[in-house]
């Protein structure tokens, strides 16, 4: 049920905020054939799905692994499920959950994995590796970096997108060979961005938001936190340019596209959730005080709900206005476009993982339970067993 809190608004100037207006280049906003093509599926990070999503919280399948998955999965355009885990595999499940293949690197998976338009699967991995894989599971190419990956990569019809602990945005073609190359102050774990006109949008550790032109210059950087988590405190890009992301220090805070700061809410607990964007254009983010949030973009408070735990589970958001988010507690929730509990679905785990919503409305999310679940199907209450090598 929807809860008070002491959450509470700070307009960072207090005068009418000018709409800024600007040109932009077309860049897709990733493939609208791949139902769920990267973390938060588009290349803006909305969050945002065409489809409407599961209806009641039916237990689909659900797929048994030998430790937590924190990596959040991504949907191909065959229907297909891939994702990470802290077990150094990547995994790729068929539509009705039984495994398709398996692909075992150096080190722990917790970046998300995203799927080009070919089908090629691209995923970071701590063995500071970025690894290109074909449909069938093959490792087509790596690239070698000096840092851990936990930035889940974003990809467009010809680039790869992603930050590394050795401070460095990468751009690389579709083949593995680097196009340029962005140098930050601090470690890159978040996710990349990027605005309609190709500019990248990256938040570094330290709690800078950095814009990056397709050349690779920095055009700003500004200071918006104390810090962020992982790769869950990723930017997330509005249909007019702003920027919104959350931050240890507490806040949700929006951007205007030439950098500077619109407004910020305090939640009063670190924000590790990415936030998600609806088609009117609300804000929807979590927080480690345990509430999910729907702000409009005005920064009035839309509704608010109280989880059982800690949020940094990243939203989806579907046809309808559903929101499902996942959160210590271990549920994952549906919430109405009005903020009120649709269902939940009691997994036995702390969900960190974010979900994703397939073509059929099925979501997917997996749980430090060891499983991933599919919810919303026809009911079946089926689980599919560990596998054997």
């Amino acid at each position: 049920m929807p809860g008070k809190t002491n959450f509470y608004f700070i307009p960072f100037l207090s005068i009418i905020i000018v709409t800024i207006t600007i040109q932009f280049k077309s860049l897709q906003a990733g493939d609208s054939e791949i139902p769920w093509q990267m973390f938060r599926r588009d290349l803006q990070h909305t969050g945002q799905s065409p489809f409407i999503g599961a209806q009641n919280n039916d237990l689909k399948w659900s797929f048994k692994i030998d430790t937590r998955i924190t990596s959040s999965p991504a949907v191909g355009s065959d229907g297909s499920i891939c994702f990470g885990s802290v077990d150094g595999r990547l995994y790729a499940l068929n539509q009705d959950g039984t495994k398709k293949w398996i692909l075992q690197v150096g080190d722990e998976i917790t970046a998300s994995p995203a799927i080009g338009s070919n089908g090629t699967i691209y995923v970071g991995s701590r063995d500071k590796k970025m690894y290109a894989v074909s449909p069938k599971g093959k490792v087509e190419w790596t690239y070698k970096t000096d840092g851990i990956i936990i930035s889940s990569a974003a990809v467009t019809e010809d680039s790869l997108y992603f930050g590394s602990d050795d401070n460095i945005l990468y751009v690389l073609s579709l083949d593995g060979k680097l196009k340029w190359k962005y140098i930050a102050p601090s470690h890159l774990k978040a996710s990349p961005s990027l605005w309609d006109d190709g500019t990248v949008c990256i938040f570094g550790e330290r709690g800078t938001l950095h814009a990056i032109s397709t050349d690779g210059r920095e055009k700003w950087a500004k200071k918006v936190g104390t810090g962020v988590y992982s790769s869950f405190s990723s930017p997330s890009i509005g249909k007019d340019g702003v920027v919104y992301v959350g931050a240890d220090n507490g806040r949700l805070v929006a951007i205007n596209p030439d950098g500077k700061i619109r407004w910020f809410v305090n939640t009063g607990k670190a924000v590790h959730s990415s936030p998600a964007i609806g088609e009117d254009g609300s804000i929807v983010f979590g927080s480690y005080n345990g509430f999910v949030y729907a702000v409009h973009p005005d920064c009035k408070l839309k509704w608010s709900f109280r989880t059982g735990g800690w949020v940094e589970s990243s939203p989806a958001i579907d046809a309808e206005g559903t929101v499902y988010i996942g959160s210590s507690d271990g549920k994952l929730y549906a919430i109405n476009a009005k903020g009120n509990l649709k269902w939940s679905f009691q997994t036995m785990g702390v969900i960190e993982s974010s979900p994703a919503i397939g073509p059929d409305g099925t979501i997917y999310i997996g749980s430090n339970d060891n499983h991933l679940y599919a919810i919303g199907g026809e009911g079946k209450n089926t689980s599919v067993p560990l596998f054997d090598e």
